[in-house]
């Protein structure tokens, strides 16, 4: 086969495995059912060839004994009573002579002549000589006179009923091999969207261990997998938490300490390192409990109305920002998630950029998008991505107020993550950056 028929056939060839087993399992059910039908139809309709000339033999010898036997004048009115449904009998002369092709007729027209007897000269002869597509035999009676046999060409009837009951039963496979690779592929889709969701959700419901065995055995094995990660990433947020919570009251002391040490050099650089440590607990605190303090209830949220008191904040505290987009939008989700996540994307817009505008795209098909956009020197391309991973820093040096913690956008990720939600970040044209975060209708 070549590559180019190769390629067509790939993309003929569906992708989908329940098009697949489908298409298999019905192309073979329907080459099934045609062969047994092809098989009963020759035994029905395509007697032996033995048979059917022995048939035809003796049938012709009869006939030819009795109208041996009448007078020449009563000879017509036999005719209708010895015809058959594939032959007839005609009283005149044949039309031209020829040889059979195959040993087969050879064979019969010998075995014919013998059992007719001498005299009466049997052979095959055309009954249209100018077209020669109308076969038939010629022989002579005992008293010489003509006898042609013709044969009559016959379609097997069909019931009428036989297209309907032929289209019926095409149609129960179809059905049937529908049903059959729906119940053999719905245990994987049961399985493709547990597997989706244990990103977003590792407390979700488990899958029913019920059904075939391999589909048993493998929603065990996958609701074992989904509860040994569920516990280790418990275990490490814990870990982390109590770390953090067990930094603030060292932190604490220390402050209180550097008050004491009076107007000095040294006592600005301590409190500074210490406010870096604080805010550095906080975000790894925050980090840590992630998901786990968003509650299984979600409730209708108006975006405009979160969006917008969130800017006014912003406003009051002396920050400048923009803020578009349409009254009356709402999304099932946890708000105070979602400010958390608003918050962050607005901090890193208004501390690397300028003119930050927050905008609401309500696609009518798609969703809901959120948007933070800011005019500032952006972000690598090939940084992109990294800079969701905890305590990536584009910015290499030791300086929080340049570098920041490596926390925020993580933070975001996550809880966009835990919302449905999908968070990217793009380089604007002409310079800056754009959030934008999505939620699917």
């Amino acid at each position: 086969m070549s590559a180019r028929l190769r390629r067509v056939a790939a993309r003929l060839w569906p992708d989908s495995l329940f098009r697949r087993l489908a298409i298999i399992l019905f192309a073979g059910l329907l080459a099934a059912h045609v062969l047994s039908f092809g098989l009963v139809a020759v035994n029905v309709f395509g007697p032996s060839d033995e048979s059917s000339d022995d048939y035809f033999m003796r049938s012709v010898v009869m006939a030819v004994a009795i109208l041996d036997r009448v007078k020449p004048e009563d000879r017509p009115a036999w005719l209708d009573r010895l015809a058959q449904t594939t032959f007839r009998y005609v009283l005149k002369d044949g039309g031209e002579v020829y040889e059979p092709l195959k040993p087969r007729g050879e064979v019969f027209m010998a075995a014919l002549r013998a059992e007719l007897g001498a005299g009466h000269d049997a052979n095959y002869v055309y009954l249209d000589p100018p077209t020669r597509s109308k076969k038939g035999m010629f022989l002579h009676l005992k008293d010489g006179g003509p006898l042609t046999i013709e044969y009559i060409r016959q379609r097997p009837l069909v019931s009428p009923w036989f297209p309907g009951a032929l289209a019926v039963q095409l149609c129960l496979l179809a059905f049937f091999t529908w049903v059959a690779v729906k119940l053999a592929t719905q245990p994987l889709a049961r399985l493709e969207r547990a597997a989706n969701s244990l990103g977003s959700d590792l407390r979700g419901e488990p899958l029913p261990e019920d059904g075939p065995k391999e589909v048993a055995r493998a929603a065990t094995a996958f609701n074992a997998m989904q509860r040994r990660i569920a516990e280790q990433v418990a275990e490490r947020i814990q870990i982390l938490a109590g770390i953090s919570r067990r930094l603030q009251n060292p932190i604490t002391r220390m402050r209180l300490r550097a008050d004491f040490l009076g107007d000095s050099d040294a006592r600005e650089k301590l409190q500074g390192d210490l406010q870096e440590m604080q805010t550095l607990v906080k975000e790894g605190l925050a980090l840590a409990r992630g998901r786990g303090e968003i509650s299984e209830q979600r409730c209708q949220t108006d975006l405009h109305a979160l969006i917008d008191s969130l800017v006014c904040d912003y406003s009051d505290a002396g920050n400048s920002l923009r803020f578009a987009g349409e009254r009356g939008v709402t999304i099932l989700t946890h708000p105070q998630a979602l400010r958390r996540i608003m918050i962050n994307l607005i901090d890193n817009g208004l501390k690397f950029g300028e003119d930050v505008e927050v905008a609401i795209d309500a696609q009518r098909s798609n969703g809901v998008a959120i948007t933070v956009s800011d005019r500032g020197p952006g972000i690598p391309d090939e940084h992109l991505k990294s800079v969701f991973l905890p305590f990536y820093r584009i910015e290499a040096s030791r300086n929080r107020e340049t570098g920041g913690t490596g926390l925020g956008l993580a933070i975001a990720q996550q809880l966009a993550s835990a919302l449905r939600g999908t968070l990217t970040l793009a380089n604007r044209d002409g310079g800056g950056l754009q959030a934008r975060l999505e939620f699917s209708s």
